[in-house]
């Protein structure tokens, strides 16, 4: 089996069992933030980045989030150990727009309209796979914005901001989003 089709399934897998598991309540139920953890992690290995975003050869992948942390840990986990390629993933935490620093991904928890637009404007000129979770992160020029539907968690790509990031998506992965198109 090649290496993508094993990762497909991998992330197939992840999808079915993480909304299964929220749906029928299979032993304890994973926390909304859990889950979304996991997906983060499994869009890093499904997105490419052009090489110019790390520093060198040994810089680490980062995953960020800006403002209050609604994950309380659940990135860490998630992450505990991995890599994304051959590099070593770093979470950070960015308290507000003005101390972003360099990241690979930017997780924007739900806040307001106004701030949500002044981060998306930060990074609009790096190579960033912003996600959100407002109703309209997606139609401000947010990449990737997880949602409710059955008591699963789903998440839709904006392929216009995905690809103004300069980020490749894997076709796999986009068969199991919902497009975002304005």
């Amino acid at each position: 089996m090649s290496w993508h089709r094993y990762k497909f399934k991998a992330l197939s897998a992840l999808v079915a069992g993480l909304g299964f598991a929220l749906l029928c309540g299979a032993g304890e139920p994973a926390p909304e933030y859990m889950v979304k953890a996991a997906f983060i992690y499994n869009f890093a290995r499904f997105i490419e980045w052009p090489n110019e975003v790390f520093a060198s050869g040994n810089a680490p992948f980062v995953i960020a989030v800006v403002g209050d942390d609604p994950f309380k840990g659940a990135l860490e986990q998630a992450v505990a150990g991995k890599k994304v390629g051959n590099r070593n993933v770093e979470i950070r935490h960015f308290d507000s727009v003005d101390k972003i620093g360099s990241c690979q991904i930017l997780v924007v928890p739900t806040t307001d309209d106004e701030s949500e637009a002044q981060i998306l404007r930060k990074v609009e000129k790096d190579h960033v796979l912003t996600i959100g979770e407002s109703d309209n992160f997606s139609s401000i020029g947010g990449c990737i914005r997880f949602f409710a539907e059955e008591n699963k968690v789903r998440f839709e790509i904006n392929t216009d901001a995905s690809d103004h990031a300069g980020l490749q998506i894997s076709s796999k992965l986009l068969k199991l989003a919902r497009i975002f198109k304005k």
